[in-house]
């Protein structure tokens, strides 16, 4: 085979020539391809598809996030405003954020003016479950000249993730409030060309390798006279290959330096802002003279799971609307009940009787206890002498009966023997018949004796014993068993255990509240729509915020119109029978009833939840189905016990948020 000399002296195949220096060459290039795009490829690569602006420092301005927080202390009320940049930070990126702490302090005319708070500033960072993710991270002044009551913190967050940014305050004067903010996190995109330097590192690492193998055996292949072997081959190759895999680790450590493996931004620091009396650097969106009506607000979607964010269609309603009156509630007549003792003495209370207890009607729940007096007793022992003269009269006469019923028993017997006699004398013929039926009738008439006789015995020992029990029951402590007349819950004990009480004192009452009435109290110019209204709704501060319907499409139902007016409140009572849920209506509490006045009318209507009035003017939060709030006014109508109507501002088919509205409340529009 021809060979060719190079200027290193080693002899290569013909054919390997072109190989290698084209191998060589593309070394060459790429690693060259790869410097040049590692030093002037990260500003152009590492910037954002849609890349904002640059400063003079050639420092990306990102869009800034602005939002507010009002803070009611016990010792004062204060505003933390706060500035990001940028409004979507990502893993890893260094996150400038500052906020400016102010007092709201009332002038000496009435007018409110906000004072800068100066004190200790420390922030922490905790995740949304309230993991601590930082803490004490000291803050430092913004500004230049600094700004009192502006302080910053720069963290950047490790990765993705929905976090809470939290400022400790400490004021000079010793006192403490926090002001916290969410901070959503997402990961950084990925920088493709890290991955295509890894690629072209690896490919090039891969090559020389494998040519270096390639080539030194067909180099060598006259010297053992047949190709080289494999294992030979490759042990010749380790030191090219170990010195392949540094470069490899090499390129990839300084691709990782120049080029990260996600996209890094270089945010600027964040612009002042704008002084009292200068325009803002955005502009202010929604109408002013509707307090900001029309302004839009964009929280992501992982925000508004953060901020748990919910919404409510806008509809035609039929709701409970028009007359609201006061109540209270009280038991029916017929479910309440007091028991009483009927004689004067002890009360003992069984042991599971508590107030509270459950109980049914005619359950045992007590007795009481009589004891006699001196006079009483007295009497009580001349009877009781009686009695047990009466039982010895018994027990003699007890004894005489059994006497004769034994002397029965003889005669009969007797009867049975003479029987026998003439019954075997007739069979020999030693004596006529009528002598056995003569002594036949005689053994009958001893039958019945004996029966007799047996009878008056038996009676005799009942009379005994009946005598013997009424001395034992002569006794001067008497016991009277208590009874509960109606089935319900024991609402109260006024007496204990071993306690001494008088006939018909309230021992304890029961009540029962599985239906209860509630009373309302109407004006009597206003009874003629209560005599209109069908249907009508309450709620109480025992049902948390719940709303029952009370007549059509609701339970309960209208029992009676008072007939007759109080004059001192020139009031009427209505009183409505409704179910107790979870028997939560106590008693004598209030209730709020509505009593509705429009009838079956339907009305578009929201939850009360998602109005919002401020300054004179009221508001909804309306959610356009993506990331994007609407701040609008609305006028509204007709309020009832849970929903409000719409008058005007609202459509159809609209949602309205109705949770997490403080949160929309405290960011600003942008």
């Amino acid at each position: 085979m021809k060979r060719s000399t190079l200027h290193t002296g080693k002899h290569f195949p013909d054919k390997e020539i072109p190989r290698l220096l084209l191998l060589r060459a593309a070394f060459i290039i790429i690693t060259a391809a790869l410097l040049w795009s590692t030093v002037e490829g990260n500003s152009v690569f590492a910037q954002p598809a849609t890349a904002p602006a640059t400063g003079k420092t050639g420092a990306t301005v990102a869009p800034i996030r602005t939002a507010e927080r009002n803070i009611t202390a016990p010792n004062g009320s204060f505003v933390a405003r706060l500035r990001q940049a940028p409004s979507d930070p990502r893993a890893g990126e260094a996150v400038n954020t500052e906020v400016e702490l102010s007092e709201k302090v009332e002038g000496g005319f009435g007018g409110a003016e906000n004072q800068p708070v100066t004190g200790t500033v420390v922030a922490r960072i905790t995740t949304a479950a309230g993991e601590t993710i930082a803490n004490n991270i000291e803050t430092h002044a913004e500004g230049t000249p600094p700004r009192a009551g502006v302080y910053g913190v720069h963290y950047e967050f490790p990765r993705g993730g929905e976090y809470k940014l939290i400022f400790n305050v400490r004021t000079q004067d010793g006192r403490s409030f926090d002001a916290d903010f969410p901070v959503s996190i997402v990961a950084a995109p990925v920088n493709w060309l890290f991955w295509f330097g890894v690629a072209a590192l690896g490919i090039i690492s891969a090559g020389a390798i494998f040519g270096y193998y390639r080539s030194w055996r067909n180099e060598n292949a006259d010297v053992y006279g047949e190709r080289v072997p494999a294992s030979t081959a490759w042990r010749k190759t380790v030191p090219v290959a170990i010195a392949a895999l540094v470069f490899f680790g090499l390129g990839t450590a300084a691709l990782a330096y120049f080029t990260p493996p996600n996209e890094r931004r270089a945010i600027a620091a964040l612009p002042p802002a704008p002084a009292a009396g200068e325009a803002a650097t955005s502009p202010v969106t929604g109408d002013a003279a509707l307090g900001g009506s029309g302004a839009t607000i964009t929280i992501s979607k992982e925000s508004q799971l953060l901020f748990s964010i919910r919404t409510a269609p806008v509809e035609a309603r039929n709701i409970v609307a028009g007359l609201k009156v006061t109540g209270t509630v009280q038991a029916r007549p017929d479910a309440r009940a007091v028991v009483s003792p009927p004689v004067s003495g002890r009360v003992f209370l069984d042991s599971k009787i508590t107030t509270g207890a459950a109980v049914s009607k005619g359950q045992r729940i007590g007795y009481v206890e009589q004891i006699l007096g001196a006079p009483e007793q007295a009497a009580l022992e001349a009877q009781r002498i009686g009695l047990r003269t009466a039982a010895l009269e018994q027990q003699a006469r007890q004894a005489e009966q059994n006497a004769l019923a034994q002397q029965a028993r003889t005669r009969l017997a007797q009867a049975n023997r003479e029987l026998q006699r003439a019954t075997n004398l007739l069979e020999v013929g030693a004596a006529p018949r009528r002598r056995v039926e003569e002594a036949n009738t005689a053994v009958l008439i001893a039958q019945q004796e004996v029966a007799s006789a047996e009878q008056q015995a038996r009676i005799a020992t009942q009379q005994a014993q009946l005598a013997r029990a009424s001395i034992e029951r002569v006794d001067p402590t008497r016991r009277f068993p208590l009874l509960a007349p109606v089935t319900g819950i024991v609402s109260g004990l006024n007496t204990a255990t071993g306690q001494q009480t008088e006939a018909g004192a309230q021992i304890l009452n029961i009540v029962n509240l599985s239906t209860v009435f509630l009373q309302a109290q109407v004006f009597e110019r206003d009874l003629p729509t209560v005599r209109e209204s069908r249907r009508a709704s309450y709620t109480s501060p025992a049902l948390n915020g719940e709303v029952y319907a009370i007549g059509e499409g609701g339970e309960g139902r209208l029992v009676t119109v008072g007939q007759s007016v109080d004059p001192n409140t020139r009031t009427v009572p209505v009183i409505y029978e409704v179910p107790n849920p979870l028997n939560r209506l106590r008693d004598g509490m209030f209730v709020e009833i509505t009593l509705d006045t429009t009838g079956n009318q339907t009305v578009l209507s929201v939850p009360k939840q998602a109005v919002i009035t401020e300054q004179g003017r009221t508001f909804v939060f309306v959610f356009d189905g993506g990331e994007q709030f609407e701040r609008r006014v609305v006028t509204l109508g007709a309020e009832g016990q849970d929903y409000m109507e719409v008058n005007y501002g609202l459509r159809a088919g609209e949602r309205v948020v109705t949770e997490g509205i403080y949160q929309l409340r405290s960011t600003q529009p942008g």
